[in-house]
């Protein structure tokens, strides 16, 4: 009973706090209804949780996560159209969703979106019971329940867990911690049976953790590494025998052979050191858009030490530290760590400094320190108890209370900490207005140009198909609609949208395929795509010296009958313009110039000063461009300078920009949201604009 109380803590305090960020506490009335959808469902916080969710309702109504079949390939049409491409997606947290939404559908009305929306905040508590569980097992209950409650109250994992972040990062400690409490079944058991029956049990925890997440080789790397780590300090010992090589490895080879069975060589090829690295790099000369997404880059120290929750880094770090101390005296062992073994100790210091080291590469895998700092952090905190009821002994003093209150102080700060996490959602009533237009204010199949962020959101919510999104930014297609947004020359930003939402990369493939030279590729295309189909055969013809039959089969993919598009411009797009001007500019035989582009705080008296003085605090720009309203104001102020000054009075806010920039497309569509030579708005409002070619 003690026991499933605890469990019942440990689940309903991550549940109940995950719970509470429904209600938005931290933005204002107005605010917050703006972020809240027609369910009274904050919208959800990231928008790779749309993909998850359409992937999801594709499962319940085509029995696959495709919208359509290709070959008899589940194929997502929308995603990187045209031709879209195959829906390959770790499927378990779409089989959890409805299995349970099945389950709950005959006594509830609640709608899978809806159970999508919370179901984050059930799963995720369970890796505190599982913590408690492998905690239990070597320092006692109340170790066990703290680090239950540090589990679940890990900042990281707490903030990609609540309600609305509906991704694969609720099984992400669940999972390994299930992993690990198997694995130390099997190593450890001395009955046959209950050895078997955990191996199995370790097998299936890691097949079910590779159709969870792409990130599943993580643990198989710290499992083996620890199992040959161990084996070497056993035979150093000379405590090794077949047995032990039996229990280690055996499982290990079960749980690849289970990977293999269910998901063939492609999901195991996933587990190359080297396969991992290149899903988060470019190789080539094609920019690298990952270098944009913030989480993929170095946590700061800031970053480092508070997203991992300072008590689970500090108690995990200096904690793992004092176990070590503890371990090497045989007799401070007995007494504090009786049933802490050298496999454990080994197994949990690999894991720890796994987790750091991928923590350290990458913000998005901070996730994976999480549960192994967590552990250690519970094992450190029963041996302080250990030390406080042996203290009690020797001065006769009663150690309930003071292991009490040490506990309650640590859960405190743990659950208050959690409590003061709050996410605003990335989508609002604009966003949703925006997509109910073109659902039903454009063509089906007509195709949405964006930036990449959004397009997830587009093709669950719209329907309709766009050029790139959370899942295929990475692209030479990428380099493409970057440079449209980023040159000056409209007709040939619109003979590049042109081709690509016609006949998507098939050009630049062709092409490329014949020259055998990127830049070159890259050169023609740029040569070729803002003139007429006449004028672009001639350049083919007389510049480059292609023959006629090849020109005209790439004039087919280059200058097509053009397909329905529709430009879509966001708020959001102004603070990221610094990438769409680099990756536009992108320079393919040298490095590349990085451009200025700054969005800063000012005042209107500030830029009222400004343009009557004729600088931008103490320098001269080349040019003030101004908006105010519907109309926009140019002020050329010294030809001599390398930069303007782009002033948002009603924003509040100026951009300094590189002076190469002044007339891109960029600037007119998302900055000064004018009506340009090619483009004029279709739809918009506070937030959003659409526009279409004229």
């Amino acid at each position: 009973m003690k026991i499933f109380l605890l469990m019942v803590l440990i689940f309903f305090t991550g549940f109940i706090l995950r719970a509470e960020t429904v209600h938005l506490v931290d933005i204002n009335g107005t605010e917050g209804l703006y972020l809240t959808d027609d369910q009274g469902l904050p919208y959800m916080y990231e928008l790779d949780s749309y993909y998850n969710y359409r992937i999801t309702e594709n499962y319940l109504k085509n029995g696959h996560p495709g919208d359509t079949l290709k070959a008899g390939i589940p194929w997502d049409s929308y995603s990187y159209y045209p031709p879209g491409r195959p829906a390959v997606y770790p499927p378990v947290i779409s089989w959890v969703s409805i299995m349970l939404y099945r389950l709950l559908d005959p006594f509830t009305d609640m709608s899978l979106y809806e159970l999508c929306f919370w179901l984050p905040a059930v799963v995720a508590p369970f890796a505190g019971t599982v913590m408690f569980f492998l905690i239990r097992k070597y320092a006692g209950d109340a170790a066990g329940f703290a680090g239950g409650i540090l589990m679940v109250t890990a900042p990281l994992y707490f903030a990609r867990t609540i309600p609305g972040f509906f991704d694969t990062d609720m099984f992400n400690c669940l999972m390994p911690a299930l992993i690990v409490l198997f694995y130390t079944g099997v190593v450890e058991s001395r009955d046959k049976y209950r050895c078997i029956t955990s191996g199995l049990l370790f097998a299936v925890s890691m097949l079910l953790f590779s159709l969870s997440w792409t990130g599943w080789p993580f643990m198989l790397y710290v499992t083996l590494a620890s199992a040959f780590i161990y084996t070497i300090i056993s035979w150093r010992m000379g405590t090794l025998d077949l047995s032990c090589i039996k229990r280690l490895f055996l499982p290990v080879f079960l749980a690849v052979l289970l990977i293999g069975l269910f998901n063939g060589p492609p999901q195991l090829s996933g587990a190359n050191p080297l396969a991992i690295l290149d899903s988060t790099s470019s190789t080539g000369p094609w920019p690298d858009i990952y270098e944009s997404v913030s989480e993929l880059g170095h946590p700061s120290v800031e970053v480092f030490l508070s997203a991992a929750g300072p008590l689970n880094l500090g108690f995990g770090v200096f904690g793992a530290l004092v176990i070590i101390s503890i371990f090497i005296r045989e007799d401070m062992r007995r007494k504090h760590l009786p049933s802490f073994n050298l496999f454990i100790l080994t197994l949990s210091l690999v894991w720890m400094m796994a987790g750091l080291s991928a923590y350290y590469i990458s913000v998005r895998f901070g996730i994976l320190a999480i549960t192994p700092l967590t552990f250690i952090s519970g094992i450190f905190l029963g041996v302080i108890l250990s030390y406080m009821r042996t203290i009690s002994g020797r001065w006769n003093f009663r150690a309930d209370i003071p292991v009490i209150l040490l506990l309650f102080l640590i859960i405190s700060v743990a659950t208050i900490e959690a409590a003061e996490i709050g996410r605003i959602p990335f989508i609002n009533d604009d966003f949703a207005d925006a997509a109910a237009f073109l659902k039903d204010g454009t063509r089906e199949g007509t195709v949405v140009v964006t930036d990449w962020s959004y397009g997830h959101y587009i093709t669950a919510s719209a329907e309709r198909p766009v050029l790139f999104d959370g899942g295929s930014q990475n692209t030479p297609r990428a380099y493409w609609i970057f440079r449209a947004f980023e040159t000056d020359n409209e007709s040939l930003s619109a003979g590049i949208l042109t081709m690509l939402t016609s006949s998507g990369d098939s050009a630049l493939s062709l092409l490329e395929n014949r020259t055998g030279n990127t830049s070159l590729t890259v050169q023609i295309l740029n040569d070729i795509l803002g003139v007429n189909r006449r004028s672009a055969e001639e350049i083919l013809i007389r510049k480059y010296g292609l023959d006629r039959e090849f020109a005209d089969k790439l004039l087919e993919y280059t200058h097509p009958e053009r397909r329905n598009y529709v430009i879509l411009t966001a708020e959001g797009m102004r603070y990221v313009g610094y990438w769409y001007l680099y990756y536009g500019s992108w320079n393919f035989t040298s490095v590349t110039p990085r451009p200025l582009y700054e969005v800063v705080d000012t005042g209107g008296s500030e830029m009222l000063k400004s343009v009557d003085e004729g600088s931008w605090r103490g320098k001269r720009p080349y040019r003030f461009i101004i908006k105010y309203g519907n109309s926009v104001k140019r002020v050329d102020v010294d030809e001599s300078r390398n930069f303007s000054v782009i002033f948002l009075p009603d924003e509040g806010e100026a951009i300094i920009i590189d002076r190469r920039f002044d007339d891109s497309l960029f600037v007119r569509l998302v900055l000064l949201e004018e009506n340009s030579k090619y483009f004029r708005k279709l739809y918009n409002n506070d937030n959003v604009i659409i526009w279409q070619l004229k």
